[in-house]
């Protein structure tokens, strides 16, 4: 039984018939076969549970070195030790990969996320480089490298890449997949500031008839936005069987957080709603009864307005901003805008301010119909 080396394996000759097994003196299970082709393979001969079983090493004889072969033949033996077969091997190494950690993560944490769509996005198009790696072998330099490269052109976006891949990695060490997360205390690339962008009367009055062009769903949905000042995946979720005479009620499903609330109808909201089609469950869709898509595409479309840049999320520091001016209640907006609250107020205060809210949306209401001239 010769100890098996590079030269060795070159100079093996094929037999005049059938084939011949040489075994590895440095590793007794491990060795090479050749056939009368003289095609090789590398394998290990060894029990699994009792049962004899010879298995050829993958990928084949020509795209893996000596050193790879006889390394993963130790891993076998080891397993074999153990009770473990290479098939339940694989089923564990496809179980670990950062695509199928991805994957676990998406349905466990993040199946009713708000932004699990932009999430998946991520997933598919940035992370997808890493799709069949173990997690496990996921560096914190590769981390670094991924992000600072998505940071060159734009580095809002690989913020909150950095902050997905986080929280991927933190889960997978909740759930005992990994030893570590490599990317703890990353620092982000792009620097952000709070945005104070918010529609004057001019503007809203040039986006409100920009809005009537677009007509339905699009231009609609964006009138409430304006109108309500809910976040945009709450609106464009909107169902027929969430309205009633008291308002909009936002199941704790669909809303950040999980918490729900009553958005109270303005007048102006409720002759919105009267002008929509009821087409089917939602009250903003397309051809089919789900949430719309192309938010981008319709953005562009609106870029053709004779006014300041502005963002879909202004609509909302809009709504509250005006609120203020119109002597509404601090607190009165932030529960308009359903912000969770902290401290003594989430402990102790229970009131809704379902009157107040009311009010003040009458009062935007009709401030709204001054200015676009309803």
């Amino acid at each position: 039984m010769p100890r098996l080396t590079d030269k060795l394996l070159r100079g093996l000759k094929p037999p005049k018939s059938g084939q011949i097994d040489v075994w590895d003196e440095l590793l007794p299970s491990f060795g090479v076969r050749i056939g009368v082709s003289g095609h090789k393979s590398f394998f290990v001969g060894t029990r699994v549970n009792g049962r004899y079983r010879r298995i050829t090493l993958r990928p084949a004889y020509d795209a893996l070195s000596l050193a790879d072969a006889r390394s993963q033949a130790r891993k076998i033996i080891a397993d074999a030790h153990a009770g473990v077969g290479p098939e339940v091997r694989r089923q564990r190494e496809a179980k670990s990969t950062f695509g199928a950690v991805a994957t676990a993560f998406m349905q466990d944490f993040a199946h009713s996320h708000r932004t699990r769509g932009e999430m998946q996005r991520k997933i598919d198009v940035d992370l997808v480089d890493w799709r069949d790696r173990p997690i496990a072998d996921i560096k914190r330099g590769d981390i670094k490298e991924l992000i600072r490269l998505k940071a060159r052109t734009a580095p809002i976006a690989a913020n909150r890449l950095l902050s997905l891949i986080t929280k991927i990695f933190n889960w997978a060490l909740k759930e005992e997949l990994i030893e570590a997360s490599p990317a703890m205390q990353i620092d982000r690339p792009g620097k952000e500031t709070d945005r104070e962008r918010f529609l004057s009367a001019d503007e809203i009055r040039i986006a409100w008839a920009a809005f009537d062009k677009l007509g339905y769903p699009w231009g609609s949905l964006y009138k409430m936005l304006l109108v309500t000042g809910q976040r945009r995946g709450e609106v464009a979720g909107m169902r027929w069987g969430e309205i009633s005479p008291d308002g909009w009620t936002l199941p704790g499903g669909r809303a950040k957080k999980g918490q729900g609330h009553l958005v109270p109808l303005s007048t102006l909201a409720r002759e919105i709603l009267d002008d929509l089609p009821e087409l089917g469950k939602l009250v903003f869709r397309s051809r089919t009864d789900i949430p719309l898509a192309g938010w981008s595409k319709t953005a562009k479309r609106l870029q053709s307005l004779q006014m300041q840049p502005w963002h879909l999320h202004d609509l909302r520091r809009t709504f509250a901003t005006h609120l203020r001016t119109l002597g509404v209640d601090r607190l009165v907006v932030s529960k308009l805008l359903n912000h969770a609250e902290g401290g003594v107020t989430k402990t102790y205060d229970r009131w809704a301010a379902d009157l107040e809210k009311a009010d003040a949306m009458e009062r935007w209401a009709i401030r709204l119909r001054e200015i676009v001239g309803l």
